[in-house]
């Protein structure tokens, strides 16, 4: 099967979880396409739900699927739903890719459930092999960028139009080759004054749902 099929099939087993009232988190990226169009496809199953986009461009789609999008309020997240570019055995992700690292994990750390769609291409024993996507702030961001580096990584700022984020700051990506310890480095980096947030998200996930040729992988974490 191809890649997209893959994908299709996280998609349409995630959709399953959704409950048909309350707040959803919904995040960015090739595989969250196919649920955000499943939902669309059936949008009155969903009119109890408000969701919650990680961008500008999942907020569109939605909104475009007859779904409601909110982007503040009082209560809670029930379940966010996102993708992942990396995810090792433990549920460790590097995230952001898309460049909504942030917002991706804003709505994942004031989730109850986290949960990590993706095709199997995703899963690794460690990660690395993909850049960590950054966020910094653009004042002086050359010296953040230094800053960075100091940790051990080699950094490059994007190009070609996806060089800013929706929240008007600078994206880079860091090469660090295999990360021993991404909890450390996660911490590592954040520390660092002039980073808004980093694609690593340790500890966060509550749960994945990987499309693979032998079916679906369903995994919990906490």
């Amino acid at each position: 099967m191809s890649n997209d099929k893959l994908k299709e099939l996280a998609a349409i087993e995630a959709s399953k979880l959704i409950p048909r009232s309350g707040i959803i988190g919904i995040g960015t990226g090739s595989t969250v396409k196919f649920l955000i169009k499943i939902m669309s496809e059936k949008y009155q199953l969903y009119k109890n739900n408000q969701f919650v986009p990680t961008s500008l461009e999942t907020e569109k789609l939605l909104s475009n699927g007859n779904l409601t999008v909110i982007d503040d309020f009082t209560g809670k997240i029930l379940m966010d739903f996102d993708g992942a570019d990396e995810i090792n055995p433990v549920g460790d992700l590097i995230k952001g890719g898309g460049g909504a690292l942030t917002r991706e994990k804003i709505v994942a750390a004031n989730s109850e459930k986290f949960i990590v769609i993706a095709d199997e291409t995703k899963i690794v024993n460690r990660l690395g092999k993909f850049k960590v996507p950054v966020e910094i702030v653009p004042f002086l961001h050359s010296k953040t960028l230094e800053k960075i580096e100091s940790l051990g990584g080699i950094t490059q700022k994007r190009k070609h139009g996806k060089e800013i984020s929706d929240n008007g700051n600078i994206l880079a990506d860091a090469d660090f080759g295999i990360i021993e310890d991404p909890g450390l480095l996660e911490r590592e980096i954040k520390m660092i004054t002039g980073v808004v947030e980093v694609g690593l998200f340790t500890n966060m996930a509550s749960q994945s749902i990987i499309g693979t040729e032998e079916g679906i992988i369903n995994k919990k974490y906490k």
